[in-house]
């Protein structure tokens, strides 16, 4: 009775066989691989495209971390200065300001550049124009509260097909006006005209 309770817990035994599975594993894992890439048909097409895609990759990833290094050692130098200098830090506002927004938001080339109009108010951005859906309008909203300098967003966005929210109240206004006896039934006389 000792010999089988010690067989069965012996911690040995299950790393061995824990070993063996995983080195099975690997062995398939890497057969599977080397058949898909050494296919005498496609295997040269399969290496050309993970070889290109990996380049793109690394590319992308060296160019955003460089950005990104870029903008922490600005943003830290500018914080020193600003802390031995003992001077508030001043906030771009007008057409600096729109010019940040515009460079930072169109970076990202999923924003349709053209449907969209941009307008600065002091540090407040008011966006204008109509979108796809409401999750775009809200990545975009998102976005530019991101940007270093904007204090405020006005978002004037909407749907293609529904009122801009600045224009939602003075339509409902329009249409309750119609519908009651608030519209002249003829046209006012022109007083410019000679009579």
């Amino acid at each position: 009775m000792s010999w089988r309770l010690k067989t069965r817990t012996d911690p040995r035994n299950r790393l061995a066989g824990a070993r063996w599975w995983m080195g099975a594993t690997i062995v398939a894992a890497g057969a599977l691989v080397g058949a898909y890439l050494l296919d005498p048909e496609n295997g040269h097409g399969r290496r050309t495209r993970i070889a290109e895609r990996t380049g793109h990759e690394v590319r992308r990833t060296r160019k955003r971390i460089a950005r990104e290094f870029r903008f922490a050692r600005k943003s830290v130098s500018g914080r020193v200065g600003h802390l031995i200098d003992h001077t508030p830090p001043t906030f771009a506002d007008g057409r600096t300001l729109l010019d940040r927004v515009e460079s930072e938001l169109f970076e990202d080339r999923s924003i349709p550049h053209g449907r969209l109009t941009l307008e600065v108010e002091g540090t407040t951005v008011v966006l204008r124009g109509q979108l796809d859906s409401s999750p775009d309008i809200t990545r975009i909203e998102e976005a530019v509260l991101r940007i270093p300098g904007v204090g405020r967003v006005r978002n004037l966005l909407h749907v293609a097909g529904t009122p801009a929210p600045n224009k939602a109240a003075a339509l409902v206004a329009s249409a309750e006006a119609a519908q009651s006896a608030g519209w002249p039934q003829e046209a006012p006389p022109d007083v410019d005209s000679e009579s």
